[in-house]
C-alpha cells in the first residue's frame, strides 16, 4: 500500500470514472531526468498500486510551497522546469499525466467536483524540508489553470508563451509526428476559449501544417489573455520565451522570485547553465544558446516561402480577430 506522506509514492495516473489514482514509487533523480512525467515515463503505469481518490482527500498530507508554471505550445517550458529544478531547494514536476487527465475530463465536459483538490494535494506533497515544488502542467491543461490555482488560493503562477514567427519556426523542427497532432491541438485550443466565435468562416481552414500551427497559436495567445484578465496580476504574471532564452541565468532567477522559491542565488544560477548546455528533452545532447539561434535561422531561411504564406494567410483570416493584448509580445519582467 503506497505511503501517501511520502512524496516519493508519485501520482502518476488518474482514473476519473473510477475516481482512483495510480501511484508509483519514485526516486528524484528518476523525476528530475525525465522530460515528462506522463506515460514516457521510464516506469511502466500498468504497475502502478491504485489509490482511491476519497482515500487521498480525508487524508492529512505533508505540504510543500508550490509555484506553477503554465505554458502555450513550443515555448522552452521544458528548460526553465529544469533550471528551476534544484535538488534540496525545489522539485519541477514535467507535465505529470494526472493533470492531463483533468484535462482531458474538462475537455469531454465531465464534472471535476472532488478531484482537483485531492490531486493538487498528492503533487505539492514535500521532497525535502523547506523545499517547494514547481508544477508544469502540460500545454492542454490551461483550461484547469483556474481550478489549479483555486486550490492553491496562497501560491503564484507564471504563463511562458513564445512570438508567432518563434513558434512557427518551432513547429517545423518538429518531427511529423508531432506536426500530424497539430489539428486536433486547433480543436482542443479553441474550445478553451470562445475565439473561435469572433474568426471568420476561413480562418477554420487553414491551407497547410503552417496555418493551423499559427491558428493554434492565436487561440492560445487568446487563452493566455483570458487567464491574466481573470487571475490578475497579484498571482499570474507572463512572460515571453524570447527573454529567458535572451538572458537564461537572469530569468531563470527572476522566475524563481516571483514563484517564491528557496534557491538561493549563485546555486540556483550555477545550476540554469549547466541545465542550458544540454538538450531539455535530450540530455545526453549537447545544445545551447547559440545552436538554438543557429537552427533557427538555417530553418527561416530554408523555409522562407512557406513562412511568408502562412503569415499572409494569418494576417489576412486570424490575426485581425485577436485582441491587441493577446497579440502583443508580453512586457519583459524586470
Amino acid at each position: 500500500m503506497p505511503d501517501l506522506a511520502d512524496a516519493r509514492w508519485f501520482v502518476a495516473d488518474l482514473h476519473v470514472p473510477d475516481r482512483r489514482f495510480g501511484m508509483l514509487h519514485l526516486d528524484e533523480e528518476l523525476v528530475e531526468r525525465s522530460s515528462f512525467l506522463d506515460t514516457r515515463l521510464e516506469v511502466p503505469l500498468a504497475s502502478a498500486q491504485p489509490v482511491a481518490v476519497a482515500s487521498v482527500a480525508a487524508a492529512t498530507l505533508p505540504s510543500a510551497p508550490v509555484g506553477w508554471l503554465f505554458h502555450t505550445s513550443f515555448c522552452a517550458s521544458t528548460l526553465l522546469a529544469r533550471a528551476l529544478h534544484v535538488p534540496g531547494f525545489a522539485v519541477a514536476l514535467k507535465e505529470p499525466l494526472v493533470l492531463r487527465r483533468l484535462s482531458d475530463a474538462r475537455k469531454s465536459r465531465w464534472p471535476l467536483e472532488g478531484l482537483v483538490e485531492p490531486t493538487v494535494k498528492l503533487l505539492a506533497r514535500s521532497w525535502h524540508p523547506d523545499a517547494a515544488i514547481v508544477i508544469k502542467p502540460t500545454h492542454v491543461a490551461l483550461n484547469i489553470a483556474g481550478d489549479l490555482l483555486a486550490a492553491t488560493p496562497d501560491r503564484r503562477a507564471m504563463i511562458l508563451t513564445s512570438s508567432l514567427d518563434d513558434f512557427l519556426i518551432s513547429n517545423l523542427k518538429k518531427p511529423p509526428e508531432s506536426q500530424a497532432k497539430i489539428g486536433l491541438l486547433v480543436e482542443r485550443a479553441l474550445r478553451a476559449t470562445r475565439f473561435g466565435e469572433r474568426l471568420p468562416a476561413l480562418a477554420n481552414r487553414p491551407p497547410d501544417m503552417l496555418g493551423a500551427a499559427g491558428l493554434q497559436w492565436a487561440a492560445q495567445r487568446e487563452h493566455v489573455l483570458d487567464l491574466a484578465l481573470a487571475i490578475g496580476g497579484e498571482r499570474l504574471r507572463v512572460m515571453d520565451a524570447r527573454q529567458l532564452l535572451d538572458d537564461l541565468a537572469d530569468t531563470v532567477w527572476k522566475a524563481a522570485q516571483w514563484l517564491q522559491l528557496p534557491a538561493p542565488r549563485d546555486a540556483l544560477i550555477a545550476h540554469a547553465i549547466a541545465v542550458a548546455a544540454r538538450n531539455a528533452k535530450a540530455l545526453d545532447v549537447g545544445y545551447g544558446p547559440a545552436k538554438r539561434a543557429r537552427e533557427a535561422v538555417e530553418v527561416a531561411q530554408h523555409y522562407r516561402h512557406e513562412l511568408a504564406r502562412a503569415r499572409s494567410w494569418l494576417a489576412a483570416h486570424v490575426l485581425p480577430a485577436m485582441r491587441a493584448a493577446a497579440l502583443a509580445d508580453p512586457p519583459r519582467w524586470q
